[in-house]
């Protein structure tokens, strides 16, 4: 085989255990809980299905034992009662004996009989229990007291080897015959039949006067199998999946209750601590991770209190310089204004971004913000207005209130919508409430943005170089604070090119 041959099959083989884990990833539950007793479910019903397979093997044994053990003791009553009748009687009782698969005949001398191969273990089996039901009816079955179970073989050889018998068939179904047979009988509502002859054999026994009696017997058919017990293994089957399903729930409900926690606190740092109750390793969760919660509000009231310090002290030495550099002549003033400026303005929106988590969360009412954070822009001369259908009263009053802090929100839009006008030009907003998030979209009339950049302009103080640079305006933070503030709320901002040009800001808030 050629090596473009080898890669060929070498790659099909990789792509369709691709696809294969693909399938399988698409059909596999997404949730723990359901994972859980998908699992133990199929075990156990596999185990179930193991266990009816392995009854159905001992089933098998014992039927064929019993058959066996039934068909050779009738054999030996049938020898020994010709043996204890003279020659005239035994040919009446012959043609009473004869019947469907059950055939005597006499012979002068000694018949041989043919063992297959394949029937041989069987046949020695079969003559054996032919030869202990004659001994017993004849009163001379050894007596062996005192033995040992594992002496069964020395037992054996002591019975007197009084005729001879000879398997010619034996189609007895399988085990798994059986089972195939009884789960098609199930689904299809099938009677049940008979099968074809179970075994076909021949003995035989000498007489006292010489004669020999050959014994035909053959089973007609097999007893019908029982049905599967699909339903009882279905009943069981359920009663499991049920007590999975309690023990389970009570294994992920803390889970459940941790991943709601950590939610909310990422929400609100103020939320409040969770139950400790529960088993050891739950209540160990809860204790870490209320922990965990203290030391992180701990961590950002210390922060807070912090920038505040920094802020006090440095309007002190700003207000100085501002009153020095309005000494200096024009030319030297404006650049050093604007760079006080530009100070004052980072250390407000550092100041703003850490009092942020503080906030309370209340029911804000998202239309009438939005409206006021356009108007207000509208004063100003600023090109900016709202979609056309939110103009319409009844479209306004259909947006739903939002729980969220109200001045993050209002921060959130703000520095979009600053940011539109300021790169886009005339900017449209739109608002789309879903059941469970609400999207505030912005849209301008700018160049938009490079795709390779969509992601840079999230990051602090970065600035794309035709048009944000320190001449525009801006610190290069308002993006960054604008998502920062919307994934507080559980959503996030994103920005995406217009195919009719300009740029399209999309700011998500999740409905708690």
């Amino acid at each position: 085989m050629s090596s473009s041959e080898t890669r060929t099959g070498t790659g099909s083989g990789r792509g369709f255990l691709a696809r294969m884990r693909r399938l399988a990833a698409r059909l596999s539950p997404d949730s723990l809980l359901s994972r859980l007793i998908l699992i133990f479910s199929a075990g156990f019903f596999a185990l179930l299905l193991l266990t009816t397979i392995y009854a159905g093997e001992s089933r098998h044994f014992y039927f064929m034992r019993g058959l066996m053990a039934d068909r050779a003791r009738r054999m030996a009553e049938v020898a020994v009662l010709l043996d204890a009748t003279s020659p005239e009687i035994r040919y009446v009782l012959r043609e009473q004996f004869n019947s469907r698969g059950f055939y005597v005949r006499f012979m002068s001398s000694r018949v041989t009989v043919v063992v297959q191969d394949d029937l041989k273990e069987l046949s020695e089996l079969m003559e054996y229990m032919l030869n202990v039901a004659l001994a017993r009816l004849y009163g001379d079955m050894p007596q062996r007291h005192g033995k040992m179970h594992g002496e069964r073989h020395a037992a054996e050889t002591e019975v007197p080897r009084r005729g001879v018998l000879a398997l010619r068939a034996l189609n007895l179904p399988s085990p798994m015959e059986s089972f195939g047979q009884s789960v098609c009988q199930y689904f299809t509502s099938a009677k049940k039949v008979h099968g074809p002859s179970v075994y076909q054999a021949t003995a035989v026994v000498p007489l006292h006067d010489g004669t020999w009696v050959v014994i035909e017997d053959s089973a007609p058919g097999y007893p019908s199998m029982p049905y599967f017990p699909f339903t009882s293994i279905m009943a069981i089957e359920m009663f499991f999946v049920a007590i999975s399903l309690l023990a389970f729930y009570l294994c992920v409900k803390p889970l459940r209750r941790l991943a709601r926690a950590a939610d909310r606190f990422g929400r609100d740092i103020r939320t409040p601590a969770l139950p400790e109750t529960g088993p050891t390793e739950v209540r160990e969760a809860a204790q870490a991770f209320n922990r965990m919660q203290t030391s992180i509000r701990e961590f950002l009231d210390e922060r807070e209190r912090t920038l505040a310090a920094v802020s006090h002290d440095l309007r002190t030495p700003l207000t100085r310089m501002r009153l020095r550099v309005e000494q200096l002549d024009e030319s030297q003033r404006i650049p050093l204004q604007k760079d006080i400026g530009e100070l004052q303005q980072i250390m407000d929106t550092t100041i703003d971004i850490a009092r942020s988590k503080s906030e309370n969360v209340a029911m804000v009412d998202v239309m009438s913000l939005i409206e006021s954070l356009v108007e207000d822009r509208q004063d100003m001369g600023q090109d900016i207005q709202l979609e056309k259908r939110l103009q319409d009263p009844e479209a306004m009053f259909s947006i739903r209130p939002l729980s969220a802090r109200p001045l993050s929100m209002k921060r959130c839009l703000a520095n979009l919508m600053d940011n539109a006008l300021r790169y886009g030009g005339h900017v449209v907003v739109d608002v789309v409430d879903e059941d469970d998030m609400l999207s505030v979209i912005i849209s301008d009339s700018g160049p938009g943005i490079a795709e390779s950049d969509l992601k840079k302009v999230f990051e602090p103080f970065y600035r794309v170089e035709r048009s944000r640079n320190r001449s525009t305006g801006g610190t290069g933070l308002g993006l960054s604070i604008a998502r920062s503030m919307a994934r507080m709320h559980g959503g996030d901002v994103t920005l995406e090119n217009r195919p009719e040009g300009g740029l399209k800001a999309i700011a998500t808030f999740k409905r708690s």
